[in-house]
């Protein structure tokens, strides 16, 4: 017998006499029965009911404070605009007129998505934010030439 075999089987034999060994669990068998699969199936989809309409209350409360915040900032760049002449004043106009109206379709996203159940604002989100970031991108474009 080699040195550690030995001491292998004198550490079991130790731990087995000073009452180490675990006593073997107990299970239980609990059957599933239909009404539990049905209950746990209305959990689910109550949760997830839950998480879709506190997923399209966040992003409604973004896009109406983005669209409030781009107002003020859009009412400073009106003053900037109100003093140009000629073909500038031209070209701010139809910037301007450009950026009302993705503005415009922005709004009409957002009373569409006001609109809309929490189960179903999903299809929704998509066309909203295409929507935010092309009025946005519409202003950046604006503050940046005037």
């Amino acid at each position: 017998m080699t040195r550690r075999t030995w001491w292998l089987l004198s550490a079991a034999v130790l731990l087995n006499l000073s009452g180490c060994s675990k006593a073997p669990v107990e299970h239980t068998v609990h059957k599933v029965t239909a009404e539990d699969v049905r209950h746990d199936a209305d959990k689910a989809v109550d949760t997830a009911v839950a998480a879709a309409v506190q997923a399209k209350d966040d992003f409604e409360l973004r896009f109406k404070t983005g669209l409030a915040e781009m107002e003020v900032e859009i009412a400073k760049l009106r003053e900037k605009g109100a003093a140009l002449k000629d073909d500038a004043a031209v070209r701010w106009n139809e910037k301007m007129a450009d950026l009302q109206a993705k503005q415009k379709v922005a709004r009409a996203k957002l009373d569409e998505l006001r609109a809309s159940t929490g189960e179903a604002w999903g299809h929704l989100e998509k066309g909203a934010q295409a929507a935010w970031d092309d009025a946005r991108h519409a202003f950046e474009e604006a503050a940046k030439e005037f």
